[in-house]
């Protein structure tokens, strides 16, 4: 009768010969599991650049405009042929808010209109992929200045009408995505983006071409007013939404004229970006 080795689990040592089988068999399963993991590791989505300057304030000094939303124009270098550049900072409130209360209050405070005026604000940056973002909070006691001096109408936002466009893309909250949360965009950001957005964050419209190349646009009502609840039910899904694109300085703003040009589409559909419509805004 042939001998075979028997395991008995209890025992403090396995037979030989089953050791020995069983030696081989992690000798092939461990590189196997090195690999895998290493393997799934890269095909994992990396985290944006994205910056939060948390609990630091910082003061910039620029020309308040508070429609289509709240947002500061700031000198930022020079360009190639010596004239000024500007960038413009979109301003969110603190925590899941947006940035018109806290400004309405200071216009109310002061008894003045901020409206095109040069001020000197103090507030926390977020930044990435070439976007500002400044969180101000009342606490902060915010307004450092208010100029007298009239506005100059050359520093008045520049506007190119882009006619009306579908895009395709995904609903987000800036505060976000810019530098407050990783990551900040798709499914698993979705209900703080809805909370974001409906405490009055504005609404941005995350739009990537099949280079990865990121455009952004800001979303609003045809005349300016908020879309905030309007799009709640579509953050941080494909959509396609159809409006009157409008590009003032380093933004593009969408006038939507009805919720109902906002449309569900496929993930498929959306990696089959329309590359000329998404760049638009850079030329």
């Amino acid at each position: 009768m042939m001998n075979k080795e028997f395991y008995i689990g209890w025992l403090p040592n396995a037979p030989a010969g089953f050791a020995k089988h069983i030696k081989k068999f992690l000798l092939i399963l461990l590189p196997l599991v090195i690999l895998v993991g290493f393997t799934l590791a890269l095909l994992q989505k990396k985290f944006d650049t994205g910056n939060f300057e948390f609990e630091t304030l910082t003061e910039v000094k620029g020309i308040y405009f508070n429609k289509p939303v709240p947002v500061l124009k700031v000198v930022n270098g020079k360009d190639i042929w010596g004239n000024a550049s500007y960038i413009t900072i979109v301003l969110v409130g603190y925590g899941k808010h947006g940035a018109d209360g806290i400004m309405a209050d200071l216009e109310k405070e002061k008894n003045i209109s901020l409206d095109q005026k040069e001020i000197t604000l103090k507030g926390t940056l977020l930044y990435n992929d070439g976007k500002t973002i400044m969180q101000v909070s009342g606490n902060d006691n915010p307004l450092v200045s208010v100029s007298n001096n009239k506005t100059d109408v050359s520093l008045l936002p520049q506007q190119k009408d882009l006619g009306n466009m579908k895009v395709k893309g995904e609903i987000i909250d800036p505060k976000c995505y810019f530098g407050v949360m990783k990551p900040g965009e798709g499914k698993v950001h979705r209900d703080c983006a809805i909370r974001c957005i409906l405490g009055g964050i504005p609404p941005v419209m995350l739009v990537t071409n099949a280079k990865g190349e990121k455009n952004y646009y800001l979303v609003v009502g045809p005349n300016g007013e908020k879309m905030n609840k309007a799009v709640q039910e579509y953050v941080a899904e494909p959509v396609e939404m159809e409006a009157h694109l409008i590009q003032y300085d380093d933004w593009i703003v969408m006038y939507v004229k009805d919720q109902k040009l906002i449309n569900r589409i496929s993930c498929l559909a959306l990696l089959r970006n329309d590359a000329d419509i998404i760049c638009c805004g850079k030329n």
